[in-house]
């Protein structure tokens, strides 16, 4: 009987198939398993303050209330979680606790009774970034809070303001929410806008959104780079292995730009200021009014020496920016070069007593009540709210 020669080659393929199978198998194990560590350390992130005393943290909170704060800020992770949304490119995800809770349209609650956006009665719509939407606050401590508290103190509790803050948020993105919520039948009597800060901090002409590196990525448009940098930017096991070696931006993304030239500077003046315009321009043609905040940063008019802790120039990153554009935004508002109609300069704004910021940038509950106290002093001083 004649004996069957095995083809060498085919066993040869035999044994590569099944060797890159078992790779495949293994990389794709081991992608799923980097992917929930990276989930949860990225959930379980401490915050900031993690290691400080008792005493520390009641001087940055103004209170003696430690234990509370404590467990704000184990959540305060949760104000940076987003979701996508069309034009405006993401907003705050929903989420539900004691402390932070944000609709399903992306509004925080002001710490009491959720407000409908198709309910009866007068509205006050707050745009901004994560200093408006009150990162390592209460609901019930955020500028937005303190105006309707402020508000209902004057017998207007008849209004209900509307936070709709986002981490990151800029005039360019606000703009556009504005509009989306026009579009869907939501009209206010009056739309706030809270900016300054995060406009600087995003110098970067044309616009980009904190989402724009990652819809760039989703969206296909790095095809063009090499498979193996385009696979290594989405690898789970890669982020986790950066993580362990100390790259700290796997768990918290910088977003902005430094502003290198003082032509770079004033393009996002004038971006702040047309976006002002148009926003002006639209109220007037829609029927509602408009106020536009020039919010405290730490980087212009303020004593830094004033906190309790001294907060070091390489941890205002970005921020720093500010330090560039205020002074220059001072200039030209006195020159009469700036949008003034509406205008709210709170520039130099601190609170009358105690500290006013819990990290490099976020205010305290006393800064955001002082900041929400004068917002809500222009809006029944000044006439904008029609009577009751």
């Amino acid at each position: 009987m004649r004996r069957q020669r095995t083809n060498p080659f085919r066993r040869l393929f035999s044994a590569l198939g099944l060797l890159l199978l078992v790779v495949a198998v293994g990389v794709a194990g081991l992608e799923l398993m980097a992917g929930w560590a990276v989930k949860l350390i990225r959930d379980k992130r401490p915050a900031f303050t993690a290691n400080m005393s008792d005493e520390d943290l009641g001087k940055l909170y103004n209170t003696a209330d430690v234990a509370r704060y404590r467990d704000i800020l184990g959540q305060s992770w949760r104000q940076l979680d987003t979701v996508y949304t069309p034009f405006v490119e993401y907003r705050t995800a929903p989420y539900q606790s004691a402390h932070f809770t944000v609709t399903n349209d992306g509004v925080r609650s002001n710490g009491g009774v959720l407000p409908d956006l198709a309910g009866d009665g007068p509205k006050v719509f707050v745009f901004g970034g994560s200093t408006t939407l009150g990162a390592g606050v209460a609901d019930a401590e955020t500028i937005p809070a303190y105006l309707e508290q402020a508000l209902g103190a004057v017998g207007r509790g008849d209004v209900k303001v509307f936070n709709f803050g986002a981490v990151s948020y800029y005039s360019t993105q606000e703009r556009i929410l504005l509009e989306r919520l026009l579009t869907a039948g939501y009209k206010p009597d009056i739309a706030v806008f809270i900016d300054g800060d995060a406009d600087f901090y995003h110098c970067s002409i044309p616009d980009s959104s904190a989402w724009n590196d990652r819809l760039t990525q989703i969206s296909g448009a790095r095809s063009r780079l090499p498979l193996w940098r385009d696979l290594a930017a989405r690898s789970q096991v890669l982020q986790m292995i950066r993580h362990l070696a100390g790259d700290k931006s796997v768990l918290v993304r910088e977003w902005g730009r430094f502003c290198e030239t003082d032509a770079e500077v004033d393009a996002v003046i004038r971006r702040l200021d047309a976006n002002r315009r148009m926003i002006d321009a639209l109220a007037e043609r829609m029927g509602f009014k408009a106020l536009f905040v020039q919010q405290p940063v730490p980087t212009y008019s303020y004593d830094n020496r004033k906190r309790p802790f001294p907060v070091k120039e390489e941890a205002l990153g970005y921020h720093m920016n500010a330090a560039r554009g205020y002074p220059r935004m001072a200039d030209m508002k006195a020159a009469g070069q700036l949008w003034d109609r509406g205008l709210l300069w709170l520039a130099e704004l601190e609170p009358a007593e105690g500290n006013a910021y819990i990290d490099a940038v976020h205010y305290s509950p006393a800064f955001s009540k002082a900041i929400g106290e004068r917002i809500a002093s222009v809006l029944v001083d000044g006439g904008m709210l029609s009577g009751k």
